[in-house]
């Protein structure tokens, strides 16, 4: 019998559809089996100002019980050009929570989103009701490693929504119960910022994916224009779904200076490989195209293509399952860690990891045969990588040891991680 109940604050979520609804998504239906009874406090879909995706909602067992936050765009809100959920649903959000947390038995509470304004609720619930809180960090929030710094956007109005975030943050992270990251690195700049937080219990829980996802995208999916027609020209292709940020220029330039360097010495593998990029983008045709101009630069261009509008997640899982080979990128950003490694490593398909050399992407890589390596900064053998894809492509190949190692980020056994997070915090509030 189920004897804990957690009340989950995950704004997004289907069918809207947002990276970091994902982890709720796929875990929240394997935590009865753990013990835990979730209830899911999300705004309602057509508010949130996302892609809306109803084949998601499959994704989500029926008998998951979802409290949705009416949180419409105010006037006021519109007038101040304040278009961030986390900012303009606070309230909205804080009296729904009080009332669940007013009316029913909760044990804990648990915010996982990159709506990071809303952390502080758990702070606001715990003075009125007394109910412990875990806040997953998905992404920094104020707290950012140097190398992230770089990339901060610049002007008066992204300054004082940084000053808000250290404000919120400070107040927030301090008084939870227990703290889930998808990266070490986070926890230790928390703690190192935080030292009062240096005893409560924490997981790295690395992002996982669900092979029910592949399935059901196999079923309802659609497969990306941009990879159909790069299917009417010779040789393979390799895809890459998902934002291209400007941290990641160097690497997809060195990657492209790869692709040159063989297309001119006549290595077909890599020489006539066409590269589609899809989803590269935040705004709907307002995205600049990275890709595009860096494949220009190679003289390549001819073999890319990019896509940055936004794509649903189950098209981006069926155009995924139909290309021959997979790219994952790291970034200059040390904290950064692709929501997709573990998906793509899970996939019995070449994989092509570009990054900066020594960094977190290409260490979490290293020793795989099915995996090639174009590490940013580092001497390359374009002619022995060319000849290793050509191999792999010309044999079924061997994903045994990629299978092993994403076992553990399979959605069930993600889960499984989570509740006995859960059950340390409560064991910990209760010692």
């Amino acid at each position: 019998m189920t004897s804990k109940r957690v009340l989950i604050v995950a704004p997004h979520f289907p069918p809207a559809d947002t990276v970091d609804m994902h982890r709720v998504r796929m875990t929240v239906g394997h935590y009865r089996a753990c013990g835990w009874e979730p209830v899911v406090l999300c705004a309602r879909a057509e508010d949130t100002g996302r892609l809306l995706d109803s084949s998601l909602v499959e994704t989500v067992p029926g008998d998951v019980r979802i409290v949705t936050v009416r949180a419409p765009q105010s006037t006021m809100s519109r007038a101040l050009k304040i278009n961030a959920l986390g900012l303009r649903a606070g309230k909205a959000f804080e009296r729904a929570g009080a009332r669940l947390l007013s009316a029913e038995p909760f044990d804990l509470v648990f915010i996982s989103t990159t709506s990071f304004p809303l952390m502080r609720l758990g702070a606001v619930w715990k003075a009125r009701f007394g109910v412990p809180f875990v806040l997953d960090f998905q992404d920094p929030w104020a707290t950012y490693p140097e190398s992230g710094k770089a990339f901060f956007r610049r002007g008066l109005r992204h300054a004082a929504m940084r000053a808000v975030h250290r404000f919120l943050e400070a107040r927030s992270v301090p008084a939870s119960s227990g703290l889930m990251a998808v990266s070490q690195d986070y926890l230790d700049l928390l703690e190192k910022t935080y030292p009062a937080i240096g005893g409560h219990p924490v997981l790295v829980s690395p992002f996982g994916y669900s092979n029910a996802d592949f399935q059901i995208a196999e079923r309802v999916g659609k497969v990306a224009p941009a990879l159909i027609a790069a299917r009417r020209h010779a040789g393979p292709v390799c895809l890459f779904a998902g934002r291209v940020a400007p941290s990641m220029e160097r690497t997809l330039a060195a990657l492209f200076s790869v692709v040159a360097n063989a297309r001119a010495s006549g290595r077909s593998a890599l020489g006539d490989m066409r590269f589609v990029f899809i989803g590269t983008g935040y705004a709907d045709g307002a995205s600049e195209r990275l890709a595009s101009r860096l494949a220009q630069e190679a003289g390549i261009e001819d073999q890319v293509t990019e896509s940055p509008d936004r794509i649903s997640l189950l098209d981006a899982w069926k155009t995924t399952l139909a290309s021959d080979v997979l790219l994952v990128m790291g970034s200059d950003d040390a904290g950064y860690a692709p929501s997709k490694l573990n998906a793509l490593l899970s996939l019995p398909k070449p994989l092509i990891c570009a990054g900066p050399q020594g960094g977190a992407v290409v260490r979490q890589t290293e020793g795989f045969e099915t995996v090639l390596t174009v590490a940013a900064g580092a001497p390359l053998d374009v002619a022995a990588l060319a000849d290793r894809l050509q191999a792999l492509l010309a044999s079924e190949g061997d994903y045994t040891d990629r299978v092993v190692r994403t076992a553990p980020y399979e959605a069930k056994v993600c889960a499984a991680r989570d509740c006995e997070l859960f059950d340390r915090v409560l064991a910990a509030e209760a010692a």
